[in-house]
């Protein structure tokens, strides 16, 4: 396209500025970020068929749920919720958008806090679980090496080469994490308030 010479200089300004914002990001995808897209992708597409599973199989389950004071109803519901974002996740990180960064992000800290809220009733179970066949200390190690990888996956999405592929170099980092930890505590919330409404 030819530059119109009776455009005001403000304009063209403008154009160019546009044509710069619209342009294709140079960054390439990090190899991390591309084997977390598909892990995350067909990782929620299983998790999808599982809760088709679990809800044929929801009379035999109801029973030991309830009286773990947990509503199937509900599990039903984070299978669900847990499905849709680590679909929607894996989409967003091989696009390489802004909301997949988000997302993604979030999964990682909602695992976190999902494992270590996990490791606390283990830990507070501990006597109750002794005589069981794999005892208090699997499930202490399986939380405490769960809640490890996450952290460094939550930490390698704030590398900057990551950040610089979802366009997020400018993001405040303490910011970030304060609105995802925030984030989780209100579910974790408002799901505490649903199991002691349902349970």
């Amino acid at each position: 396209m030819t530059k119109n010479p009776y455009d005001s200089p403000l304009f063209a300004s403008v154009s160019n500025n546009s044509a710069l914002v619209n342009a294709p990001r140079s960054t390439k995808r990090p190899v991390g970020v591309s084997v977390l897209a598909v892990l995350h992708l067909l990782g929620g597409l299983v998790l999808f068929g599982v809760q088709f599973l679990m809800f044929a199989r929801l009379d035999s389950m109801e029973e030991s749920l309830r009286a773990m004071g947990i509503p199937p109803v509900l599990v039903i519901v984070g299978v669900m919720f847990l499905s849709v974002l680590t679909i929607a996740s894996g989409i967003g990180m091989w696009m390489g958008t802004r909301w997949g960064w988000w997302l993604a992000a979030f999964y990682y800290v909602y695992g976190v806090l999902r494992n270590a809220s996990a490791l606390y009733t283990v830990v507070s179970m501990a006597d109750q679980l002794e005589g069981t066949a794999r005892g208090p200390e699997f499930y202490m190690i399986k939380h405490s090496v769960r809640i490890v990888i996450q952290s460094l996956l939550l930490m390698y999405f704030f590398k900057g080469n990551v950040l610089d592929y979802f366009d997020l170099s400018t993001l405040k980092k303490g910011k970030a994490l304060g609105i995802l930890v925030g984030i989780c505590g209100t579910i974790g919330a408002a799901l505490t308030a649903l199991t002691m409404i349902f349970g």
